[in-house]
């Protein structure tokens, strides 16, 4: 079946997501280290790695419920506090070093839509650098009531662009996340590593993704790659 689509995730695909990162990490710290005498920035991404590698679908909420015991009610105090301070200090939305050249590219050969976990802030970022027209589905994560890696999200995704799943190819930067749910519906998948995720394994070969890229720069030409391939 001949490929017409890329769905692109947010996060670590269109969104440069450093920033955010540190400051979360700042943020965590904080609050850790006032329950854990010496916890530090290290402990905080010793921490964040083997929420990766056992596949954690949320690996901030893993950083709290590790030293809490099973102890639902401090784990719930404790991840408010976070969320809460991070609404404080969250920065605007950065794009991805070189994602306007390779979305460009990529839109002169396919219809391009959003599968990540932004919403509507995300699409008056694309207008205001004037690549929106680029998408041909705006759909977001305001869109939808389930999220990743939930295999709904992806579903209603295909169904409200009116494509089939074994048309796409999903871009992300996590294999438990992006290359997984699209592959379980027939989707090719191309694995972006960077971010927190980027050293994440496959198990199994079926995790495997069909490309993979250290960064943004020649996803346009890994798509074109992708889609003829068998």
């Amino acid at each position: 079946m001949k490929t017409t689509t890329v769905l692109l995730d947010a996060g670590g695909i269109i969104l440069d997501e450093t920033e955010h990162e540190e400051i979360r990490a700042e943020i965590a710290v904080e609050i850790l280290s006032a329950i854990i005498p010496g916890y530090s920035i290290n402990a905080y991404y010793s921490d964040i790695e083997e929420a990766v590698r056992c596949f954690c679908p949320s690996v901030y909420q893993y950083v709290f419920w590790k030293p809490v015991k099973n102890d639902i009610t401090f784990f719930d105090k404790l991840y408010a506090s976070y969320l809460n301070e991070w609404q404080k200090r969250k920065p605007p939305l950065e794009l991805n070093s070189g994602f306007e050249t390779e979305v460009r590219a990529i839109s002169k050969n396919f219809k391009i839509g959003i599968a990540g976990q932004y919403g509507l802030e995300l699409l008056k970022l694309l207008e205001e650098r004037s690549i929106l027209d680029c998408f041909t589905y705006r759909l977001t994560q305001d869109d939808f009531s389930v999220t990743k890696p939930d295999l709904r999200f992806y579903e209603q995704i295909v169904k409200a662009c009116g494509v089939d799943p074994k048309q796409c190819i999903m871009v992300g930067d996590r294999i438990d996340k992006d290359v997984i749910p699209a592959k379980l519906l027939g989707m090719k998948t191309i694995l972006v590593r960077v971010g927190l995720h980027k050293n994440q394994m496959p198990r199994i070969p079926f995790e495997v993704p069909d490309a993979e890229l250290n960064g943004v720069p020649g996803l346009a030409e890994a798509v074109l790659k992708v889609a003829v391939e068998k």
